[in-house]
Formats: structure tokens, C-alpha cells, sequence
């Protein structure tokens, strides 16, 4: 910031140099916390699944939905075929 505003200053105060400048303060400025939100968001998954915190999928037929409709494997109800006849 510092830096900004000794350049504005230098150069006159010009109206495109303050555009230019503060453009590309913020695309710094931007760049630097997506990158600091993207690294902690990961480390935070990271550290949740390393100490069992993390939300997986359920066992195999599990009390969800998917176990309770037909037994499937890994949440996935089981197919049916056709019916056999009776008789």
C-alpha cells in the first residue's frame, strides 16, 4: 500500500496511474487471500480426515435410505430381475 501511494504520488496523481495502480493492488490483494482461503480449506480437510473427524460415505447397508430399500453395496440399492413366475 505503502508503495501504491509513493508511485501515485511520484508520478502526479494522474488519473489513469491511480486506475492502473489500484487495479493492480487488488489483483494482488485477491490473488494472496484466495490462495490463503484454499491452502486452509485443504489443511482443514486434511487434519479432519488424519483424526477420523471427516464425514465419509456410510457402510454398506447402512441405516440410510439405500440400505433400508434393498441391501445394496455402498449406499447403492440392489438391482432386481424379473420376477419368476408362481406356480
Amino acid at each position: 500500500m505503502v508503495v501504491a501511494v509513493f508511485g501515485v504520488w511520484q508520478l502526479g496523481g494522474d488519473k489513469a496511474v491511480i486506475v492502473g495502480v489500484l487495479t493492480t493492488a487488488f489483483t494482488a490483494i485477491s490473488g494472496v487471500t484466495t490462495a490463503y482461503l484454499g491452502i486452509k480449506a485443504v489443511s482443514n480437510t486434511a487434519q479432519n480426515i488424519a483424526l477420523g473427524n471427516g464425514t465419509g460415505r456410510p457402510p454398506a447397508g447402512g441405516t440410510g435410505v439405500a440400505g433400508a430399500v434393498g441391501g445394496g453395496v455402498d449406499g447403492v440399492p440392489a438391482q432386481r430381475g424379473p420376477e419368476a413366475p408362481v406356480g
